[in-house]
This record gives C-alpha cells, sequence and structure tokens, in this order.
C-alpha cells in the first residue's frame, strides 16, 4: 500500500506526463458551453419572433407597420445571432479558431500578444452586439479593459486575447485557465 505522500507525488507527475502529451497536440479544441441564461433569453427570443410571425393586421393601419418593423428587426437578431454565436475554440499552431454556429473566426497566433484568463470584475457595458440573445457577443466596454470584442455563451470561463494592433477579444470555453495555457504554448514555438 501506497502512503499518502508517495501517491501525490505519483499523482502529480502522471499529471505533468498528461499536460506534457496534451502540450505536443497540434491542435486542441474546447466547445462553448451555454449558460442558463443564455438559453433561457434565445427560447424566449425566438419564441416571441415566432409568435409574430403569426400576427396578422390590416395593410394600412399603424398596428400593421409596427408589428412588420418588429418582425424584420427580430429576424435579423436571429440571424446575427447564427452568425456570431460561438460553438467551439480551437487552437492550431497557426491560428486560433472560432467555430461559431455559421462561420468561423480566424486569429493568426502570430499576432496575439497577451492571452490570460480573466475573471469578470466588472460588468460589461454593450456597445454593439448580443447580451444574452445565442449568447453574449459584439463590441463591450468596461473600465478594466477598454473597448473588445466578444464571442461568449456564458460569462463563466473567459479568456482576454490581446493583439498586436490592440484589438482586444474575449471568449468562452470549457476552461479558460487549460486554454489560455495551450494557446501562449503555441506563441512561444511562433
Amino acid at each position: 500500500m501506497r502512503n499518502r505522500k508517495t501517491f501525490f507525488v505519483t499523482f502529480a507527475n502522471e499529471q505533468q506526463n498528461i499536460t506534457d502529451m496534451d502540450a505536443i497536440k497540434p491542435t486542441y479544441k474546447q466547445p462553448c458551453n451555454w449558460s442558463r441564461y443564455s438559453i433561457v433569453v434565445t427560447i424566449i427570443f425566438v419564441v416571441v419572433t415566432v409568435l409574430l410571425g403569426c400576427f396578422s393586421t390590416d395593410g394600412d393601419s399603424p398596428r400593421y407597420w409596427a408589428v412588420n418593423i418588429c418582425r424584420y428587426a427580430f429576424v435579423l437578431a436571429i440571424l446575427s445571432g447564427l452568425y456570431y454565436c460561438p460553438r467551439s475554440v480551437e487552437i492550431t499552431p497557426s491560428r486560433l479558431v472560432i467555430r461559431r454556429l455559421l462561420t468561423k473566426k480566424y486569429i493568426p497566433v502570430g499576432e496575439i500578444v497577451v492571452v490570460a484568463p480573466y475573471q469578470r470584475t466588472m460588468n460589461f457595458v454593450r456597445v454593439c452586439g448580443s447580451g444574452g440573445v445565442f449568447g453574449f457577443w459584439g463590441w463591450f466596454r468596461n473600465q478594466e479593459l477598454g473597448r473588445f470584442f466578444v464571442y461568449a455563451t456564458s460569462l463563466k470561463q473567459l479568456v482576454v486575447i490581446t493583439l498586436a494592433s490592440g484589438r482586444k477579444y474575449v471568449i468562452s470555453c470549457e476552461n479558460s485557465q487549460e486554454m489560455a495555457a495551450q494557446i501562449q504554448l503555441r506563441m512561444h514555438k511562433g
């Protein structure tokens, strides 16, 4: 029977070996987990949009124009959400890939100058984007980071990425510590 000290030393060495093996992988990927808030807000938004689609009014009344403007605005918001909502984050030797529902966003690793896990201590002020419908995406601002672009489905596990141009991205993932470490590993290889 092993004593406790031997067990913890062995466990720590095994964890180091696992981390070393993970570091060797050319591609590392994590899903973007949805928060309950984003799920509830998205469902409510989609249901209201469908109900607006079922609502009929006369063609010349002011109510007709108001309902139609709301319909088109809601449909446009859903299409924007489908375009920007992140599904997963992947880091390859040459680029960071933010896989969105309909498209992908590529950020070359060579342009990344700073990456770190981010614990949200201040509220994000939305400049232009979504505060929960299909996640959090768009331009936000706060005193700590200044202006930044968010690709997130939850605000719990965040990584902040600063590019050489000064542009900042805040992304969500399953494990922000590990994602930041994997990005840093590729930054130092390049």
